[in-house]
């Protein structure tokens, strides 16, 4: 099977001359490579040309394993020898590792962390988002919404550590998603259970909002591994949908 083929990265390399101070250090290179496979402009499994890219940002090859190095200590690429750098292709085993760190970091926020002015602001800012994309059938507006609700979540906590963490959970789960095929609907089912949240949080019902997000996002790693190894009912087909916040029992609509 072949490699994707990795795209022009002329305009990757110019949303870096905003500071041209820092713009060709292995940090700044790794933050341009980072933000173009998060937005999936760098699919899993590319081959990243080392040749292709020093031209690109005029450095030096060393240089620019630096920034490879970078991205290997997030797991976004890995070197495979006498063959070149990769970006990663999440497996089954990875998304489980994802969910489970997940499970810890994000209602664990919701516990603890502090409901700034600027925070509840992000949170009502959410909302209105989620709202309207699913208003409007607009899944791609919905996936937005759901990243910014999860960043915004772990930012209760108030770690830049425990966020860049976060971010890179999210980047690798994008990929896996890229690579096997899983499509956005997936986000939009718990779109709900993302309000709703919201409005526990807001309303300062910490321990059910922790305790509903922890159930919500169990519940989300198995509907995307039952579309992974084709197990089972898929969740998007079940007939009553699963509200994660009533201890994964069916809502039944009248």
């Amino acid at each position: 099977m072949e490699k994707p083929v990795m795209p022009d990265l002329s305009l990757l390399s110019s949303e870096s001359e905003d500071d041209p101070l820092h713009a060709h250090t292995p940090t700044r290179i790794a933050a341009a490579l980072r933000d173009h496979i998060c937005k999936g402009a760098l699919s899993p499994g590319t081959k990243l040309s080392e040749e292709m890219i020093a031209a690109e940002f005029e450095v030096s090859r060393n240089t620019l394993r630096e920034a490879f190095t970078v991205l290997a200590g997030e797991d976004l690429v890995y070197k495979v020898p006498n063959r070149g750098v990769f970006v990663i292709d999440p497996g089954p085993h990875d998304i489980r590792e994802i969910y489970q760190t997940r499970r810890f970091i994000e209602p664990s926020a919701i516990l603890w962390g502090k409901l700034t002015p600027e925070l509840t602001e992000t949170f009502h800012h959410i909302a209105d988002r989620t709202r309207r994309g699913v208003a409007q059938e607009d899944f791609s507006a919905i996936v937005e919404a759901d990243r910014s609700f999860h960043v915004a979540v772990v930012a209760l906590a108030g770690s830049e550590t425990m966020s860049q963490a976060l971010e890179r959970l999210l980047t690798r789960l994008r990929l896996a998603f890229t690579g096997l095929r899983i499509s956005t609907p997936i986000h939009g089912t718990f779109a709900q259970q993302n309000l709703a949240i919201i409005t526990r949080i807001l309303g300062g019902e910490r321990i059910e909002a922790s305790r509903g997000l922890h159930r919500y996002l169990g519940l989300a790693e198995n509907m995307i591994m039952q579309h992974v190894t084709g197990a089972g009912q898929p969740a998007t087909d079940r007939k009553q949908p699963v509200d994660p916040l009533n201890d994964g029992r069916e809502i039944h609509q009248n």
